[in-house]
């Protein structure tokens, strides 16, 4: 298998995630107008600005990451046709750069739960509560979608590596290309 199909793979899997957090949006937004606009206590009418912020935030996330990972696989063949230990290269310094992401979110998280207990326990205000309920949602959502991208980013990251040492030492990947790759 050459590398330039686990960086489609990459993409694919990033482009299928990008279009359920899309998704996700969209019906957390539909949810939220529907509570506001069909619900009949304070709380279900509540739960309409928590629920748009969330779903209109995973909604732009959504369509950026498939705006983004659309024009990058245009662009991707061209570069590894060209020259592919530069694309290879490239690709591990991109991957390398975006894993703070993954720590940032689990910060995040690690605020949200916490955060979201406090004002259940200290406040009976309708908003107030579905503002928690947002905060969880919110946190809930991105360590769900960023548990599986780490996963694939690690895997894809293992794949650069193992490729940068095999084009290091050229009679290392003839016997690593019949005998290990799928």
């Amino acid at each position: 298998m050459s590398f330039y199909n686990h960086t489609l793979n990459w993409i694919t899997g990033e482009l299928f995630e990008s279009y359920f957090i899309t998704y996700f949006g969209s019906i957390t937004i539909i949810t939220g107008i529907l509570f506001g606009k069909f619900g009949y206590t304070p709380n279900s009418k509540a739960l309409l600005i928590p629920l748009l912020v969330v779903g209109i935030i995973y909604t732009a996330i959504g369509l950026s990451i498939i705006v983004s990972n659309n024009q990058r696989m245009t662009a991707y063949r061209q570069n590894f046709e060209k020259n592919n230990t530069a694309f290879i290269q490239n690709e591990k310094k991109r991957v390398e750069d975006f894993q703070f992401g993954y720590t940032i979110s689990k910060i995040v998280a690690t605020i949200c739960f916490p955060l979201t207990l406090f004002l259940f326990w200290y406040s009976k205000n309708p908003n107030v509560m579905a503002a928690g309920i947002g905060l969880s949602l919110f946190a809930l959502s991105g360590l769900i979608v960023d548990y599986f991208s780490q996963e694939r980013a690690n895997e894809y990251y293992k794949r650069i590596v193992i490729e940068l040492k095999l084009q290091n030492n050229p009679k290392q990947k003839t016997l690593y290309n019949k005998s290990y790759l799928p």
